[in-house]
């Protein structure tokens, strides 16, 4: 009896114990499986970023804005080389793509020190982009709801309003261009230079637009819908009739 008993008892630890490797075995292997998954993941999200940065486009511009060839009669210049920011036509400027990839949506502003909005030059709808330059068409909008203390990707204003100083002097900032644009992938990019006395360009920045306080990253088109639809309505006061006795 006692044999019988003791024999029983090995035969339920030895049960007990298989039970045990096999869960562990079974644990072991989830987890071998979530790791290998993690690790796929991880290795395609490193292939889509690396292909991403392949196809990245990077626009610049090239050379200076000129009058349009309709608008030719008109200056678009000072003698000193300030622009005349009330100068009336179309002007052009060439981008150039110095990235591996196509650029669509690409909208840009040229801003100035002008403080009437609809003075400053835009361009919207532009592109596809590729390895040959474009020359794009600017012209003042009928209405423009961006400030020049807007900003792309919350550093860098539309235009820099700051008072000349040695380190960052007037001559060097006479204008500002904003191109955004979109890759295949959707992301979205922004390229700032400012202009010079001189009319070329100094670059301030160049990358993908990041969320700004937590909101989707917008391109200047998007940002310009925004504000007008943050834009006031007013309504006209209701019409006050007189009533006779």
């Amino acid at each position: 009896m006692d044999t019988l008993l003791a024999t029983n008892f090995i035969n339920s630890g030895v049960a007990i114990g298989t039970l045990i490797l096999a869960i562990v075995a079974i644990v072991a292997i989830l987890q071998n499986r979530s790791q290998a998954r993690d690790d796929w993941l991880h290795t395609q999200q490193l292939a889509t970023e690396e292909r991403q940065h392949q196809i990245r486009p990077i626009i610049v511009p090239v050379g200076e804005f000129t009058p349009s060839p309709s608008t030719l009669g008109s200056a678009l210049y000072q003698p000193n080389g300030i622009v005349i920011w009330t100068h009336q036509g179309k002007i052009e400027l060439t981008l150039q793509n110095m990235g591996g990839g196509v650029a669509v949506n690409v909208h840009c502003v040229l801003y100035g020190p002008e403080g009437i909005l609809t003075y400053q030059f835009v361009s919207w709808d532009n592109g596809p982009v590729g390895n040959n330059p474009v020359q794009i068409l600017f012209e003042h909008p009928k209405q423009l709801h961006l400030a020049p203390d807007d900003s792309i990707d919350g550093v860098h204003p539309l235009y820099d309003t700051s008072p000349t100083l040695s380190s960052n002097p007037i001559e060097y900032r006479i204008a500002c261009l904003t191109v955004t644009y979109h890759d295949l992938f959707g992301i979205k990019h922004v390229s700032i230079f400012n202009y010079t006395l001189e009319h070329r360009w100094v670059c301030v920045t160049i990358g993908k637009i990041p969320a700004v306080k937590g909101n989707e990253p917008l391109d200047l088109k998007e940002l310009n819908d925004q504000k007008k639809q943050q834009t006031p309505k007013f309504s006209a006061p209701p019409l006050i009739t007189s009533q006779g006795n």
